[in-house]
């Protein structure tokens, strides 16, 4: 009976702890490292994707809040006829500076008669953003406007390049476009 007690259980397939193969069986010590190393990669991988697609994400919010805002004093009157491109790239990045460096921010502002006159904004060709497409046309009073801003934004991990990157330089290009028709000031 005592020998009954202290009897090791039997492993499945006729394994017996002594030989090597049972004894690797029977340690359970380093599992949960083992379990890790499997489960890190892909863990640190989405990780680092999900974070790097919600900056992404945010940054595209903040700029579209940035050229709203400018927009509505463009449209009442605050920034007027007197304005330059560089006072309305600035009140720009008074708004998305958190995020953005202000170098590299790109504004084209554009006037039309009617709607359809506006046309399409700046856009890249194979994989490169032209600063030349890029004008300004002063502010009027009662007239329509289109308000474009861009941005090229950094993208760090392969695996979101593949996704969001739409530029030769491996960046993402960020855009917002607010078009409006100005009140009479």
């Amino acid at each position: 009976m005592y020998n009954t007690i202290l009897k090791k259980p039997r492993l499945p397939f006729g394994i017996n702890n002594a030989g090597k193969l049972g004894k690797f069986k029977s340690n359970e010590n380093g599992a949960t490292a083992v379990e890790f190393a499997l489960v890190a990669f892909p863990f640190f991988f989405l990780l680092t994707a999900i974070i790097e697609a919600s900056l992404f994400f945010f940054a595209g919010q903040m700029l579209e809040s940035a050229v709203d805002r400018v927009g509505r004093q463009v449209r009442t009157g605050q920034l007027g006829i007197t304005t330059t491109q560089e006072q309305l790239k600035d009140a720009m990045c008074l708004e998305a500076s958190l995020l953005f460096e202000c170098s590299g921010l790109l504004v084209d502002v554009k006037l039309a008669a009617t709607f359809a006159d506006l046309g399409s904004p700046p856009t890249p060709v194979s994989g490169v953003l032209d600063p030349d497409d890029f004008g300004y046309n002063a502010p009027v009073s009662e007239q329509i406007m289109r308000i474009t801003a861009t941005y090229e934004w950094p993208v760090f991990s392969n695996y979101v390049a593949a996704h969001l990157a739409d530029l030769d330089s491996g960046n993402a290009l960020l855009t917002a476009i607010s078009v409006f028709k100005t009140e009479p000031y």
